[in-house]
């Protein structure tokens, strides 16, 4: 009896971990990918990642998430990424928050493009979105690397010249990386490309069905495959389990510049067909500005110079093993 009873208490303990899990974990609590924030923040990934997409810093998203975690913590402002004062108006003036995304990673791209122009590191441009991009030249004229000492005498001297007490957060770089579970310089080491053997194994699946048509929702060798649908296949062929969709399958990913992108990669557009998802096409890339896909002329190679395929390209995935 006192072991039955042992038992029924450890059990109960089993179900409950599982259960707080299922409430506080996942997409409605906290951590996901790489941005350790809860869900009232993560709600915004489908927005981030469409204004990330425009503003061309697709491999930001957790990034800009963490951000805006640290812009509002608990809140319930409405200027989620507290972008009012980038276009020099009044804190919280802002009371949209899809509207408040689009300037806050507007800005965040404009200091990354002026930090990179620079030279100077990525903390730098992080304690910019916080200082204002007059930090950045302020960083490039003294050794081009963050320090909080850097900070502090810059926020010191722009206090003084605002007649305030004191001026931005001199730790803000630390309070945003905090929220990162893994560092956003070298994201595209985050995950390992294929290794050779398992891509020379993904394409000898995949060129089996080379010169086949195109097969909307098609998943299989008797149905026929559409773009995702060889993508989960080929890849499920040499042990990595992918999603259904297009959409899925990004979300599966890590993005990657393209500067980086490794055979194995896979490769993501948007707009190619009426879809209300981000993602409407992928395929799997195989070097030198090519990719392997299932589109409207069948299973086959193109070339991803092409105007087509550039006006319509997201970035270059890598899989989260």
């Amino acid at each position: 009896m006192k072991f039955k009873l042992i038992k029924f208490i450890a059990g109960l303990i089993i179900f409950l971990i599982v259960v707080i899990a299922a409430i506080f974990g996942g997409k409605g609590g906290g951590t996901t990918e790489n941005a350790n924030v809860p869900g009232k923040i993560l709600k915004w990934r489908p927005i981030v990642q469409e204004y990330c997409v425009k503003y061309k810093c697709p491999e930001y998203v957790d990034f800009i998430l963490a951000l805006m975690y640290q812009e509002i913590g608990e809140t319930d402002t409405l200027d989620v990424m507290q972008s009012s004062e980038s276009i020099g108006l009044p804190p919280n003036s802002i009371k949209d928050p899809v509207q408040s995304i689009d300037i806050g990673v507007k800005h965040f791209k404009s200091v990354l493009d002026l930090g990179t122009k620079k030279g100077v590191d990525f903390p730098t441009i992080v304690q910019s979105y916080n200082f204002g991009s007059g930090y950045i030249d302020y960083v490039s004229s003294n050794g081009k690397k963050h320090t909080k000492e850097l900070a502090t005498s810059f926020s010191a001297k722009e206090a003084v010249v605002n007649g305030w007490i004191s001026y931005g957060d001199v730790n803000y770089v630390e309070h945003v990386m905090s929220k990162v579970d893994k560092p956003v310089e070298g994201v595209s080491n985050i995950n390992s490309a294929l290794d050779g053997s398992k891509y020379t194994e993904l394409m000898k699946v995949a060129l089996k069905y080379e010169g086949q048509p195109y097969v909307f929702g098609g998943s299989s060798p008797s149905q026929g495959f559409d773009c995702s649908g060889i993508v989960q296949y080929a890849y499920g062929q040499v042990g990595i389990k992918l999603s259904r969709t297009a959409q899925n399958q990004y979300d599966q990913c890590t993005i990657v510049p393209q500067s980086e992108a490794k055979v194995g990669d896979l490769v993501f557009f948007k707009g190619t067909y009426d879809c209300p998802d981000l993602i409407t096409h992928i395929g799997i890339y195989v070097g030198d500005n090519k990719m392997y896909q299932s589109g409207g002329n069948g299973l086959g190679y193109i070339d991803l110079t092409k105007a087509y395929y550039q006006q319509h390209l997201v970035g270059i995935g890598r899989i989260n093993k």
